[in-house]
């Protein structure tokens, strides 16, 4: 699974519009209200936001498996000079080239595990000032599961 500071190290001064890896690339582990607020309290252009898995599944075999998600929010603040079809254009080639660094990245240990196959993604709104798209990362990791007294 992603932490912040993977992302910021995948995507850091490699997408010209993060210029600001620090304020632009930011984590929210309150679900899908808490992004919502967190950018909606931030003054950025263009943001990118990782959410937290709090939900997963355990598959039970010899061993035993853990599937898990993680959401990334690509947004762009919108406001009366831009309209929301260019800005939610402009950030879906976003999150391809975001895409694209994470398949370059994709022996690091951070990706371990990701199913990179198929990707789900929706377009989202953050109030009236922001939009963008959410993407899914799906993890699968080999786990013990066995009783051991």
């Amino acid at each position: 699974m992603l932490s912040l500071t993977d992302l910021k190290n995948i995507l850091g001064r490699k997408v010209k519009d993060l210029s600001n890896v620090e304020k632009q690339i930011m984590e929210s582990d309150a679900g899908y209200d808490g992004v919502i607020a967190l950018i909606q309290t931030k003054n950025v252009e263009t943001a990118v936001i990782l959410e937290h898995n709090d939900v997963g599944e355990f598959s039970i075999r010899p061993g035993g498996l853990e599937k898990a998600s993680q959401s990334i929010w690509v947004m762009k603040m919108v406001g009366d000079k831009k309209d929301r079809g260019t800005a939610q254009r402009e950030c879906k080639q976003l999150m391809k080239k975001i895409i694209s660094l994470f398949v370059k990245h994709e022996k690091d240990d951070c990706l371990k595990g990701w199913e990179w196959g198929s990707i789900p993604y929706g377009i989202r709104n953050a109030g009236a000032n922001y939009t963008g798209y959410e993407f899914t990362l799906r993890f699968t990791e080999d786990i013990d599961l066995s009783y051991h007294e």
